[in-house]
This record gives structure tokens, C-alpha cells and sequence, in this order.
């Protein structure tokens, strides 16, 4: 018995410091400690079904490669009309095309897409080592090149957008990338209504704070969102942006070289095989304004055109499996209903439970932010479109 003691703690000993090395390695101590709280807190209690919002924040970068966007132009339609949400809809794609790489033919062809009622294209942008004045600069250039296209501009004629930054550097968080410490002002004085850049595995830019949708205030100082605060039904909108996060879940692992647990961070990408676990896990992550757990936000992302084998994962088998395994486990119109939406219209909805609103969620898609010019939805009949200009949220 002395020897199985001393044997049981020896391992407990081995895995405890492998576990702190592959924490420490991978930075997982940035958000793990919000993780844990949260993981602790007693769920609230949703008051009916809930409502599962999923959208697909795509860091599109197909470069020169226009058969690529070519292959996206031509099927990717025909996968959508396959996959309906709880209204009809067919499933949505929020194209995050990098604003420092116009290209005629790729914008033609994301158009078309637009047009045909499968998404909205918004900015995405990689820059290193430039100034708050030069990083303006270079953002008003993109949004002048993408409102040619009529991405950008809602029909009201207003700049508004969402933001990914490249390489996750938003907020000069990244060292010699970015160099803009205060970004987070500069994109909202610009029309920028909140970021998508997150979550970001492995990466000090992410933030401290996870599976949560918040706003953060700029500083003088580099990753200004580290910190924030969580939005919440009847809170007045605080700071300069707000940041919308993807899963990040501790989930059972078989293989003992992880050491029996992996981390769900809700990337598309064919090193981590799209399955229903995966889905069950994002729905699990339970990102949702506070004090309105009935609608639950579900966003992944990927690099979705960067090889071909990217675009395989969506437009191929494995997208489509995982799409028709939400709409029979989360659609059922009793304890779940399925809405395909955009980032900008994830947007809406946020800002709609803050205000207090009740009732089809499908009312509010376009709550703040109307439409874009490219966009090929009609406005919902009864949507409220308000007032909101860029110097706030």
C-alpha cells in the first residue's frame, strides 16, 4: 500500500508539472484564470427556448489566388441553400477580407456572394510597425477601396464595420506588429462598431477575459482590452469598442500526449477534424449577454481560402456535416432555435438584449446598424434602425 501511495502520487506529480509546462507554454494562463471563475459561477436559468445565433467570422485571404474565391463564388450557394435555420435562412458567411490586399477580381466575386443573400464582407487588416497616424491612414484607404464594392456603407450612407486584426495584433498587443497604441479609438472614430479578432490560441494578444462579449476602453498602452466589461442587459454601452469572442473550452481528451484534455477554440481548420463534439462544445461555451441566457452567440472562425485544403473543410463534407448535425440537435423550436447570422448582425442582437428587447430575434437584425449597400437581404419589416453614430456604440 506504502509503494501504490507513493507510486499514485508520483504520477499525480509527473502530470501536474506536464500540465503546468503546457500551460505556461502555450499561454493558456492569460484566460484560464476567467475561465475557472466562470466555470464556477451557477449558470442563469434560460426562460424558454434557446436561441442559438451561430455566425462564421472568416479571416478570408485567397491573395493572388482567385480560383479560390472562384471555387467560394460558385458553391458556396449551393451549399448554403442546403442549410436553413429556423426561418428559412440559409446558413451566413461574414467575409473578413484584409484591407491591404485589394484586389478587383476577388472583390467582384465576394459581391456576387453578398448580393446573393449568403453574407457581408468586412475589414480585415495586417500592418506592423506603424503610428496612430499612419495606421488611420492605411484603414481609410481600405474602407475607401471596400466601399467601392458597397461593403462598409449602410444604406443610411454611414462608414460602419466590423474588424479583424491580422496576426492578432490588435492594439499594438503583439510585439513589432501592429504599432498603433491606441487602435481601439482610431476604428471607432472611423465607423468601427466592434472587433472579432478573438479568441487567439496560443497568443499573448489574447485577452484576460473569456467566452464573453464585452467592451474595453482605451490607454496610452498596448492591448487596452485586456481588460473590460461584460455586457449586461440595461447597461449603458461603456468605452471605445465592443469586442466579440469565440469559444475557448477545456474538453475530455483521448489522446495521452495531451494529456487527456484539449482546448475547443472553435477554429475550422483540418488539424482539428470538424465533428458534432465540436459543435456541442461551442454551444456549451455559453457566450451570451448577461442576464439573457436564451440567446447564445456561437461564432468560429478560420482561414477559409489561404490553401486549398481550407476551403475543402467548408465547402466540402465536413462543414456540411457539422451544419446538418446543429440544425437536428439545436433547432428543434422547443428547447432550441437556430438562427444563421453575420457579425454585424450578431452586433444588433447584443445591442437589441441590452436595450431590454423581447420577442423573434429576427426583429432586430438590423437593430442599430442597418444593411449594407452590397447587402442582398431587404430590411426586416419590423427592424428599428436608430440613431448611432461612430464616435459611439
Amino acid at each position: 500500500m506504502r509503494r501504490l501511495a507513493w507510486l499514485i502520487l508520483a504520477v499525480a506529480a509527473i502530470y501536474a508539472a506536464a500540465a503546468g509546462y503546457r500551460i505556461q507554454n502555450r499561454m493558456y494562463y492569460i484566460w484560464l484564470p476567467d475561465y475557472l471563475r466562470q466555470s464556477m459561477r451557477a449558470r442563469e436559468t434560460p426562460q424558454g427556448p434557446v436561441h442559438i445565433f451561430f455566425y462564421f467570422t472568416d479571416h478570408f485571404e485567397p491573395a493572388s489566388h482567385h480560383y479560390r474565391t472562384h471555387r467560394w463564388e460558385q458553391e458556396y450557394p449551393k451549399l448554403a441553400d442546403r442549410h436553413r435555420d429556423s426561418a428559412g435562412r440559409p446558413v451566413q458567411h461574414t467575409w473578413f477580407y484584409p484591407g491591404e490586399q485589394p484586389d478587383e477580381e476577388n472583390m467582384a466575386a465576394l459581391k456576387n456572394l453578398v448580393a446573393g443573400g449568403y453574407g457581408e464582407v468586412e475589414l480585415h487588416y495586417h500592418h506592423f510597425n506603424d503610428t496612430d497616424d499612419s495606421a488611420r491612414a492605411k484603414f481609410a484607404r481600405a474602407i475607401a477601396d471596400f466601399q467601392r464594392y458597397g461593403f462598409l456603407k449602410t444604406v443610411q450612407g454611414d462608414t460602419r464595420f466590423a474588424f479583424i486584426h491580422g496576426n492578432w495584433a490588435l492594439d499594438n498587443s503583439v510585439p513589432g506588429m501592429c504599432g498603433a497604441n491606441h487602435e481601439l479609438k482610431i476604428l471607432r472614430e472611423l465607423g468601427c462598431f466592434a472587433d472579432f479578432t478573438f479568441p487567439a490560441l496560443w497568443q499573448a494578444a489574447q485577452p484576460s477575459l473569456a467566452n464573453a462579449i464585452f467592451e474595453a476602453t482605451d490607454d496610452d498602452g498596448p492591448k487596452s482590452y485586456d481588460k473590460g466589461t461584460r455586457v449586461r442587459v440595461g447597461q449603458e454601452p461603456v468605452g471605445d469598442l465592443m469586442l466579440f469572442e469565440g469559444p475557448l473550452q477545456i474538453v475530455p481528451s483521448r489522446n495521452a500526449k495531451h494529456l487527456f484534455w484539449d482546448v475547443e477554440d472553435g477554429d475550422v481548420h483540418h488539424a482539428v477534424p470538424l465533428s458534432e463534439k465540436r459543435v456541442d462544445a461551442w454551444i456549451d461555451a455559453n457566450v451570451h449577454v448577461e442576464g439573457r441566457p436564451e440567446w447564445v452567440f456561437v461564432k468560429v472562425h478560420g482561414h477559409e481560402a489561404s490553401t486549398d485544403i481550407d476551403v475543402d473543410d467548408v465547402l466540402g463534407a465536413p462543414f456540411d456535416r457539422v451544419l446538418t448535425y446543429m440544425e437536428s440537435r439545436y433547432n428543434d423550436g422547443q428547447r432550441y432555435v437556430l438562427h444563421y447570422i453575420t457579425a454585424r448582425e450578431a452586433y444588433n442582437l447584443v445591442r437589441a438584449a441590452v436595450a431590454g428587447q423581447q420577442g423573434d430575434p429576427s426583429k432586430f437584425l438590423d437593430w442599430v446598424i442597418p444593411r449594407y449597400v452590397a447587402g442582398g437581404r431587404p430590411p426586416a419589416a419590423v427592424s428599428k434602425v436608430t440613431a448611432d453614430s461612430p464616435g459611439g456604440h
